[in-house]
């Protein structure tokens, strides 16, 4: 029984310690910039964003020219801009959540 207990206890102290290092990386990724973003909410926005103007882009661009070449090449350009503006905004938004915690 003794020992059961131990192990329950080693289990516990891993699983703090995990959700101590998951709140490491996100703070870290929040404050520094230009690092991956572990937020779940954060990607799901970003990817629904960026998924959504190339397409967007994609349809006026075959609308206006008629041509799916130029459809292709216009939702990849949309693609990388979208990214990298949607990517810049987060590295902001973390920045200022950061601000927020330590102002606590």
């Amino acid at each position: 029984m003794e020992k059961l207990i131990e192990e329950l206890n080693i289990v516990s102290e891993v699983s703090d310690q995990e959700s101590k290092n998951s709140d490491t990386l996100e703070t870290l990724s929040q404050t520094v910039g230009l690092v991956p973003n572990v937020n779940k909410n954060d990607n799901i926005i970003q990817g629904g964003v960026v998924g959504g103007g190339a397409l967007l882009t994609t349809i006026i661009t075959y609308a206006m020219t008629g041509d799916t070449t130029q459809a292709l090449i216009a939702s990849l350009g949309a693609l990388i801009v979208l990214g990298l503006f949607s990517g810049l905004i987060l590295m902001v938004v973390g920045w200022v959540r950061t601000m927020r915690k330590v102002k606590k």
